[in-house]
């Protein structure tokens, strides 16, 4: 089976598999999740940024001049909002995007300048060309124009892609061609032992727990 057809039907056994409790249920909206749950237990100790890698202390402080953290959606959530049928995240009203764009299996701290270069833009792979963020964040990347893509450092691209990947399952929301992307990354960054803890720590505060980090899908 050639590689493009092995993702794609791994993608589709993802997509149909029954996994018990899929989707939270428990925080019904980014505010509550930020404010209550992602820093005042998720992180409670502390931790570092996605992006760039940044370690945090439990005061949410950084060594970095102007840098304040943020909190970043790896499914951007105007993606989440557009497939409920609202115009934007600020809008839309529907219950079910509550739960959904605060899913902390979503949820990832990072730097708020890093945060604002993502947007809502897919992640990809770029040659590299020179980083805008060299002084802080060496080894994440950003191209330009209307097709512009958002390529992480390669110790979380796995952590990332199943957050995507687990928001498609739970949701339903659809990849925008990033399928085998994502199957790639989730490969070849497997999860460590951080990565477990961490979604052990998610189902004890939203209840239910990520299937791609425990090896019940694509694996």
């Amino acid at each position: 089976m050639k590689a493009p057809l092995r993702a794609s039907w791994f993608l589709a056994v993802m997509l149909f598999a029954t996994v018990t409790n899929a989707q939270q249920t428990t925080i019904p909206s980014y505010d509550a999740a930020r404010d209550s749950y992602f820093w005042q237990m998720l992180y409670v100790f502390g931790g570092e940024t996605a992006y760039c890698g940044v370690e945090f202390d439990r005061q949410r402080s950084v060594d970095i001049d102007g840098q304040e953290l943020t909190v970043e959606h790896a499914y951007p959530a105007d993606w989440m909002a557009e497939s409920f049928g609202c115009e934007n995240r600020n809008t839309c009203a529907n219950p079910e995007y509550g739960f959904a764009e605060a899913d902390l299996h979503n949820l990832w701290p990072a730097l708020g300048r890093i945060n604002s270069s993502r947007g809502d833009l897919p992640y990809g792979t770029i040659e590299p060309d020179g980083n805008r963020f060299v002084e802080f964040c060496p080894d994440y990347e950003r191209s330009s124009g209307s097709d512009a893509v958002v390529e992480p450092r390669d110790e979380v691209k796995g952590d990332l892609a199943r957050s995507v990947l687990y928001m498609s399952h739970a949701y339903g929301f659809p990849l925008h061609g990033l399928d085998e992307l994502l199957i790639d990354w989730h490969r070849m960054d497997q999860p460590d032992e951080t990565e477990r803890w961490r979604n052990y720590v998610i189902e004890r505060l939203q209840g239910n727990r990520n299937p791609f980090i425990d090896g019940m899908l694509l694996w």
